[in-house]
C-alpha cells in the first residue's frame, strides 16, 4: 500500500525533471548571437571574393544554424516561400551598437554552390525584432555587394555579371566572368522592416545619396 502512495510522487518527481529539461533545453537570445562570430563595423562584402564563388563553386559546406535558433529569424518562413528549396541559414557574423545587435547570415538552399543570398536582421539591445533586409549576394546573373556602417546603414552596389561565353547556353564549366557592370546603387536603413531575399530594386536613378531599397 505504502508502494502505491509513492508511485503519484515518482511521476510528479519525474514530471519535473522532464520539464527542467525542456526549459533548459530552450535557447536564449545570447545562445542564438553565440552561433555567429563576432565582427565590428563597418562591414565590407569582397566583389572579387563573390565572384570567385561564380567560377570555382568551392566543395566546402559553411556550418549551418541549428532549427532550434530559427524561432529568431522570423523572415525565414517568408523568404522559403519564394523558392521550393529549403531554406538552411549559414552564420556569417554578428554586430553590436549602442542600441542595436545585428547577425549576418547566408540564406543557403539545398546543395547548390556558387550562389549567395545574405541577409541581415536587427534586433534591439534587449532582444526585440526590428526587421530583415538583403544586403549582398550573388547567382550568375547579378553579383550585389554593400558596405554596412556604424549607425546598421548599407550602401549597395548591384551588377551585370559578364561571361565570356553566354552562361545560360555553356554553364560555368570552361567559362570565366569577364568583368562587372553596375547596374543600381542604393541606401538601406537597416533598422527598417524589410525582405529577406532581393526581390525588385526599385530605385533606378544611380544616386547613392537619395536612393532607397524598396523590396517587395
Amino acid at each position: 500500500m505504502r508502494n502505491l502512495k509513492l508511485i503519484p510522487a515518482l511521476l510528479l518527481a519525474l514530471a519535473s525533471i522532464v520539464t527542467l529539461n525542456a526549459q533548459d533545453a530552450t535557447p536564449t537570445f545570447q545562445d542564438f548571437l553565440a552561433q555567429f562570430p563576432q565582427a565590428s563595423l563597418p562591414y565590407t562584402f569582397d566583389a572579387q571574393d563573390l565572384q570567385g564563388q561564380l567560377e570555382t563553386r568551392p566543395a566546402a559546406k559553411a556550418a549551418r544554424l541549428g532549427w532550434e535558433f530559427y524561432q529568431f529569424l522570423p523572415e525565414l518562413e517568408r523568404s522559403a516561400s519564394y523558392s521550393n528549396m529549403p531554406v538552411c541559414p549559414e552564420p556569417v557574423a554578428a554586430f553590436e551598437t549602442n542600441e542595436y545587435t545585428a547577425v549576418l547570415y547566408n540564406i543557403a538552399r539545398g546543395f547548390s554552390r556558387g550562389t549567395k543570398t545574405y541577409s541581415i536582421s536587427v534586433f534591439s539591445n534587449q532582444g526585440e525584432y526590428l526587421g530583415t533586409h538583403f544586403v549582398a549576394g550573388v547567382n550568375p546573373e547579378t553579383l550585389t555587394v554593400a558596405t554596412i556602417d556604424e549607425t546598421l546603414n548599407a550602401s549597395v552596389n548591384a551588377y551585370k555579371v559578364n561571361w565570356e561565353s553566354n552562361y545560360r547556353e555553356n554553364g560555368h564549366i570552361g567559362n570565366k566572368v569577364t568583368g562587372l557592370t553596375l547596374v543600381e546603387t542604393v541606401k538601406v536603413e537597416l533598422t527598417t522592416t524589410g525582405n529577406p531575399d532581393q526581390i525588385e530594386w526599385t530605385s533606378r536613378s544611380m544616386d547613392t545619396s537619395a536612393d532607397v531599397a524598396k523590396i517587395k
